[in-house]
């Protein structure tokens, strides 16, 4: 009977050291994904899903993803340097963030990348995420918003952005292809059809047809002249300095 009750303690034992490593691996798995909701916006069973999304990122990509929330970052504050501090504090440098600033009457959401993840998440790809969330950042639909944000950093992350150009759109290839099957089937159609073989000369007698008369007259020539267009400097100059992270500009909404 002792020597039962041993056993027992023993395999107890190691069970509980087995279930306390798979925890402890579960959070190190995800400790490059960071959600911090401190204007909690999203619910609790929600943040296990875009967890979810945010590690598929850093593993396939190894780029972090920060979505940060918070009640006192509005519009009008310098919220680009809010999130650089917020990045700084950690100590992931290939970063997506998500910023939601949620002062009242004055609402703001701003993508930055940082490392990498900058030269993939452009500023222009920034501005496109940003515009897909809109209507649902509007409707204070966030959950579904942010899981847009996930979904569309993913698939940018393995895309090159110079794939963004307009002749790789789907709706342009699809017009392409339709247009090319239009022309094989018209010049299809005109091979198997009839050709005529009957032209001008065909009624034509050469030896009893001659010109019976010309009439050509010069009357002028109109030269319009129009002066050469002087380059114009702007009046204004915008410096391309480099940057440390890509960004949208951010989102009233």
């Amino acid at each position: 009977m002792i020597t039962c009750i041993k056993y027992i303690y023993r395999y107890t034992f190691w069970l509980f050291v087995v279930v306390f490593l798979c925890m402890t691996a579960g959070k190190i798995a995800s400790a490059d994904t960071l959600i911090q909701d401190d204007a909690g916006i999203i619910a609790d069973d929600k943040q296990d899903g875009l967890r979810i999304l945010c590690d598929k990122i850093y593993k396939e990509y190894n780029t972090s993803v920060y979505i940060w929330t918070a009640p006192n970052i509005s519009g009008s504050m310098d919220f680009g340097y809010e999130m650089e501090q917020f990045v700084l504090a950690h100590k992931n440098t290939n970063v997506i963030i998500l910023m939601i600033g949620m002062y009242s009457g004055d609402r703001i959401y701003e993508i930055q990348g940082y490392g990498t993840a900058k030269n993939m998440i452009t500023d222009k790809r920034c501005n496109k995420i940003l515009d897909y969330m809109y209507d649902d950042m509007a409707d204070e639909q966030y959950y579904s918003a942010i899981e847009k944000f996930c979904n569309r950093a993913y698939t940018y992350m393995g895309k090159p952005p110079k794939f963004d150009s307009l002749i790789f759109s789907s709706l342009i290839q699809f017009i392409l292809c339709l247009v090319l099957a239009i022309v094989s089937v018209a010049l299809a159609a005109y091979s198997s059809s009839g050709h005529t073989t009957t032209n001008s000369r065909t009624y034509l007698d050469k030896n009893n047809s001659k010109v019976i008369g010309r009439f050509d007259r010069y009357t002028h020539t109109t030269v319009t002249r129009r002066p050469k267009p002087k380059s114009q400097s702007a009046s204004g100059s915008v410096q391309s300095g480099s940057s440390s992270h890509s960004s949208g500009g951010g989102r009233s909404f």
